[in-house]
């Protein structure tokens, strides 16, 4: 079934039969949980995009896209107009292979995780290189200024069982958290089969 936020809502509400304020107000908090939780547990490419960029020439900081959840391939393109992969190293690993970063440039090899908004590129590009960063993105989820989602029509039960775990919880009703969790685990197994084509493939060179 294919749900809106708006008969989402409705029907988190007349299943766990709480109409008072406290949980009405919290349910705009309890759909967002229940949406991160899917999306980890499908783990789908479909919420894969490329972001294309430029390298900032003789600078070894990159910025990471806003959206970013988690990196899946940083590439830059080369003279021959080729897809080169910068490969990923630790922190420590990039500073020693490139510990004049500052004052030396190179054409890129190595990437490692500086801090939450930036990665630390070894070496530092010379000139403006085009680069690709692949990666997945929390897509904008139910509200009631976003009335509909993929999650809410495709993978609708889904999704409201989902949100009946996180509001039992919420309500502190523990006896009902362990039903509607078999359903949930129930309809993700089903829903990873009918999904199959879109599941995230993890290939190893």
């Amino acid at each position: 079934m294919a749900y809106t936020y708006t008969t989402l809502k409705a029907a988190i509400v007349a299943f766990t039969e709480d109409q008072g304020t406290e949980f009405d107000t919290n349910v705009d908090k309890i759909i967002p949980l229940a949406e991160e939780r899917i999306l980890r547990d499908l783990d789908l490419e479909l919420f894969d995009k490329a972001m294309s960029g430029v390298f900032q020439p003789s600078n070894e900081w990159l910025t990471k896209p806003t959206d970013l959840v988690a990196l899946r391939s940083l590439h830059y393109t080369n003279a021959a107009g080729d897809f080169v992969l910068i490969e990923p190293r630790s922190w420590t690993f990039c500073k020693d292979y490139w510990p004049k970063a500052a004052t030396t440039t190179a054409t890129p090899k190595f990437f490692a995780e500086h801090d939450e908004n930036t990665w630390l590129i070894a070496g530092t590009p010379a000139s403006a290189l085009a680069l690709t960063i692949r990666f997945t993105y929390r897509p904008t989820g139910l509200t009631s200024t976003n009335a509909t989602t993929w999650l809410g029509t495709n993978a609708g039960d889904l999704l409201f069982f989902a949100c009946l775990v996180a509001s039992e919880q919420f309500l502190k009703a523990d006896n009902r958290v362990p039903v509607w969790k078999a359903e949930y685990i129930e309809r993700l197994a089903a829903a990873k089969v009918e999904l199959k084509a879109e599941a995230r493939i993890n290939y190893k060179i």
